[in-house]
């Protein structure tokens, strides 16, 4: 799975956590311009959350040393059989992308055509000045609605009983700049589409930004009852904008309730509090360590139980399963490609693509390959640098499963087993340097 996607996972599944807290605690106060702030910045802290790493490494390290990249790669051209080109074609995690990437481009398709359509409305009706706003004067019947400094009103409807609330209800959305609110959930539903959470994310805004006008039509007006039948008889007119501020929606219940809710007791902000155990889980889950690098294979270091120093490359580098072997070791061979003698400062270990493929030392991850080409030199490819210094190389991987500068230890799952670089099949190319220069890493199994 691509690091954006992983990204987007993560910043789900804290939208979702933000949207969880405000039903349990915030939904039913009154503090209705706290709970907007809330709703606003849960979105901001769960588009940044998942980019933070504030681990702190114990590893010191006394040298890194640097992997060059030899006449091994120079032969240029992909090699791959035609099996491997299909395997890779139709590989589970392509479809997953293709298919998120289809239907995002649907909702943002759908946006744009949401924001045309506003600005043909715009475009196709007389405007007039109002209160520093623009006043759209609609021939068809609608029901009042905003965007930015944008005021849309049904001609009849303007200079009628009531107009006035109307107005004030639509320059209360312009003034505090609930459009702002809108048009960033609508790009976060964009890439977050499969999220269930971000759809009542969206109905929670709407409740608090409704609230919210009400409360400064109630502030000017103090006429309880003479608004909610206002509202009512609004109800048969409907202009269906989902990037509009809209003064009638299917939630003119809840409003017309909230209207004769007592007000919630300045205690109730107290309840805030709560939501910092949240932030802690969200910030040791996806900043601290990434939650996909603590994963472990318990068998594998059961396995390697005896290893007295977890900080030397000493372990197996490939999850035992049928079909993993070494299919070649460190020394001079005939180059599989090329076909001439050379030496081979590695371990090949055949296994099956998507075989985890483990760090064999506690380390941190120095190098994660992104700008990779499909079938030229090392493909993608991790190097971790360990105490005494030792390197480890692990190249041809199909996915990866750590990032940049996250520490790791021995037996974590880094990778999985492919051949993305220059390859006749789908295998392991592990190097160990000491001090900068090559061992046999069969040494040190």
């Amino acid at each position: 799975m691509s690091q954006f996607l992983i990204y987007n996972i993560e910043s789900a599944i804290s939208v979702s956590m933000f949207y969880l807290f405000y039903e349990l605690f915030l939904k039913r106060d009154t503090w209705f311009r706290f709970n907007r702030y809330f709703l606003l910045l849960g979105l901001i802290f769960s588009l940044i959350i998942p980019t933070l790493d504030f681990s702190a490494s114990s590893i010191v390290l006394s040298s890194q040393n640097q992997f060059e990249f030899n006449e091994y790669l120079s032969f240029g051209s992909t090699v791959s059989s035609f099996e491997e080109q299909t395997i890779e074609a139709i590989s589970n995690p392509n479809y997953i992308l293709l298919l998120y990437l289809f239907v995002g481009s649907l909702f943002f398709v759908r946006f744009i055509y949401q924001l045309l359509k506003i600005l043909k409305t715009v475009s196709a009706n007389e405007i007039i000045n109002y209160k520093n706003k623009k006043l759209v004067l609609l021939n068809n019947s609608s029901s009042p609605f905003s965007f930015f400094n944008y005021i849309f009103i049904n001609k009849d409807d303007y200079g009628s009983i009531g107009s006035n609330e109307l107005l004030l209800h639509e320059i209360t959305h312009a003034q505090q700049k609930h459009s702002f609110d809108v048009i960033l959930l609508e790009l976060l539903l964009v890439l977050q589409w499969f999220n269930p959470f971000i759809y009542r994310y969206r109905l929670a805004f709407k409740e608090v930004h409704e609230y919210l006008a009400d409360r400064g039509v109630l502030i000017a007006k103090n006429d309880k009852i003479g608004y909610q039948k206002l509202i009512l008889d609004q109800i048969e007119k409907s202009f269906h904008v989902n990037l509009a501020s809209q003064f009638n929606y299917s939630l003119t219940k809840n409003r017309i309730k909230m209207m004769t809710r007592i007000n919630s007791s300045k205690l109730a902000k107290f309840k805030l509090l709560l939501v910092l155990p949240l932030v802690a889980v969200l910030l040791m889950a996806f900043s601290i360590e990434s939650a996909m690098e603590r994963v472990i294979d318990k068998t594998q270091l059961q396995d390697q139980s005896q290893a007295k120093d977890n900080s030397v490359p000493s372990i197996f580098p490939v999850k035992k399963v049928d079909g993993v072997a070494i299919s070649s070791g460190y020394g001079m061979r005939i180059h599989p490609i090329s076909k001439k003698e050379m030496m081979h400062k590695a371990v090949d270990i055949k296994a099956p693509e998507g075989t985890p493929v483990f760090a064999t030392a506690d380390g941190i991850v120095r190098k994660v390959k992104q700008n990779y080409k499909q079938g030229e030199g090392y493909g993608k490819f991790i190097i971790v640098d360990h105490k005494g210094g030792f390197s480890t190389l692990y190249t041809q991987l199909s996915e990866y499963n750590t990032k940049e500068g996250s520490e790791v230890k021995q037996g974590y799952v880094i990778g999985y087993v492919g051949s993305s670089g220059l390859s006749t099949g789908p295998h392991l190319h592990y190097e160990v340097k000491i001090d900068g220069e090559n061992v046999d890493p069969e040494d040190y199994f």
